[in-house]
């Protein structure tokens, strides 16, 4: 506006204004705090929203949830979903909040990766301090700080790092984990009563839904998604989840698998299949020698292999198992494969006394170094 009317404005701002009541205004002179300069706060009943909200729009409902910061919103996120479990909602319904909550995750991965990425860079920026023209002692000072500052960063760093593995919020969302759904929603509404034939399909949603958005699946949930197929012999269900990666191999995986074997035998070829895949070979010659199947563990890694300096899988203890299989040749061979060892890392096939194999030298020389014995004792 022109100065003319802007100057007729000022001179008549005041005409049409009206003024509260004297007591309705706060008088901040008796205030204990003077920082509450308000008349009034407002607190949501989350309880009510809760149960006011129309059951067709579960979908925002777990949005405003996942944006409230304080009060036991995850509590009632967490029995939304565990409701909607019980009463049998669609799939397709449930699939759409999987997604809403993983894809909060996601994100929040996504800026602690990013955090991380850049905090080495800011630190770069800086030079250390130059102390070659100074004193002995001087250079001692400044070794010891620079000593002091780099175990602060290790510190810190391990400090950001232990709090950011598992981020809380993203922005204004609440990030809620596997370990949530699985200990407050499935592993509740299974001691709840719901069918485990029921549960499965919102389980491998839930999974579907997590590789889908990039995610880790949690061994807990794998564990548990295989808890329920087994409990319902559902195995050619198992067999394809593990054919086509549903299921991410690990090793508590593989270990629960082959726990499982009085119960279903082809999980513990399952679990040494799955040992194989994440390269733990360590486990499955243990595996291998405690069914007796020595020659199938000494198939699985050369004789150089440092695997056979383990508590467990020595010289020794796999000639002792050979010795109480009571099979001339399998001794025979597995004999000759540790004199093969000891050839190729000592130049020489004699065991030594650290081997603890005299024993089993003195067995070997009275049933192979004569040719008319053809009996093994």
């Amino acid at each position: 506006p022109s100065r003319t009317r802007a100057h007729h404005v000022q001179e008549q701002k005041y005409e049409n204004w009206s003024f509260l009541p004297s007591r309705y205004v706060l008088d901040t002179s008796n205030l204990t705090n003077q920082n509450t300069n308000s008349l009034w706060t407002m607190h949501l009943d989350l309880y009510a929203i809760l149960h006011t909200w129309p059951s067709g729009k579960r979908g925002l409902l777990v949005d405003f949830l996942l944006k409230r910061q304080e009060g036991n919103n995850k509590t009632l996120l967490l029995q939304v979903l565990l409701d909607m479990v019980l009463h049998d909602s669609p799939l397709q319904t449930l699939s759409r909040l999987f997604g809403l909550i993983h894809s909060v995750c996601y994100e929040a991965q996504v800026q602690v990766a990013r955090q991380k990425r850049s905090k080495p860079e800011a630190g770069a920026e800086g030079k250390p301090p130059d102390s070659k023209n100074q004193t002995g002692r001087g250079n001692k000072s400044a070794a010891d700080e620079k000593a002091n500052h780099k175990n602060h960063t290790n510190h810190n760093k391990n400090t950001h790092n232990k709090h950011n593995n598992k981020p809380q919020r993203w922005n204004a969302y609440q990030v809620i984990s596997q370990g949530d759904i699985c200990d407050f929603v499935f592993e509740k509404a299974l001691s709840k009563g719901k069918s485990s034939r029921k549960l499965v399909p919102y389980v491998v949603e839930f999974v579907r839904s997590a590789s889908r958005h990039l995610l880790k699946i949690s061994d807990k949930l794998n564990l548990f998604l295989v808890q329920l197929l087994l409990k319902d012999k559902r195995y050619f269900e198992l067999h394809q989840y593990l054919q086509y990666h549903v299921l991410a191999d690990s090793h508590e995986f593989a270990k629960a698998l082959i726990s499982r074997k009085d119960e279903y035998e082809p999980a513990y070829q399952l679990g040494l299949d799955m040992l194989y895949r994440v390269g733990l070979f360590a486990e499955i010659m243990g595996e291998l020698l405690d069914q007796d199947q020595i020659l199938e563990a000494l198939q699985l890694v050369p004789h150089t292999s440092a695997v056979f300096k383990q508590e467990g899988l020595k010289p020794s203890d796999f000639l002792r198992v050979a010795r109480k299989i009571g099979k001339a040749s399998t001794f025979f061979t597995c004999y000759r494969f540790f004199q093969a060892r000891n050839q190729a890392l000592r130049s020489s096939p004699v065991f030594q006394p650290e081997d603890d194999c005299d024993e089993f030298v003195r067995l070997f020389e009275r049933n192979f170094r004569k040719s008319s014995e053809t009996s093994f004792t």
